[in-house]
Parts: C-alpha cells; sequence; structure tokens
C-alpha cells in the first residue's frame, strides 16, 4: 500500500466508507496513546468517514483496507 491508493474496507458488509484515497503512512495515532509500529496505519480520505482527524482524514490499519486501483509510479 502506498501513497495514492484507491481503497475500500476489507470488511464491506459492517463498514461501508465508500472508496478512500491513501494520503499519508501515520508513525503515530492521534486517537490512541499505544501505537505498535508493526501495525501500519494510514490517512485515508474516505467519501463517507464515521470518524476523521482535523483534516478530514480517517485512521485505518493497514490489515483493515483493501486496495482497489493501485497509483503510478512516476
Amino acid at each position: 500500500m502506498k501513497v495514492g491508493d484507491l481503497v475500500r474496507s476489507a470488511n464491506k458488509e459492517k463498514y461501508n466508507y465508500g472508496v478512500g484515497l491513501v494520503v499519508r503512512r501515520l508513525h503515530k495515532n492521534p486517537f490512541l496513546s499505544v501505537f505498535d509500529p508493526e501495525e501500519p496505519r494510514w490517512a485515508i480520505l474516505w467519501t463517507n468517514p464515521l470518524y476523521t482527524m482535523e483534516d478530514g482524514c480517517s485512521v485505518q490499519y493497514e490489515s483493515e483496507l483493501e486496495v482497489v486501483s493501485e497509483t503510478c509510479e512516476r
């Protein structure tokens, strides 16, 4: 997974946020004080978000996401 990829929730039945854009990799979680570096987290800009940070992005674990379209390398 990389910045620019389009993603959706891997659990589409429970969480239907629509399609999201991977904005950046997070090195800390603004909602949790405990951070596991082995579990990558990403800032996702969703079309239908539930919870967001101040910049409008949501925090998602990589394991919660499914890539639907990869960005090309330039």
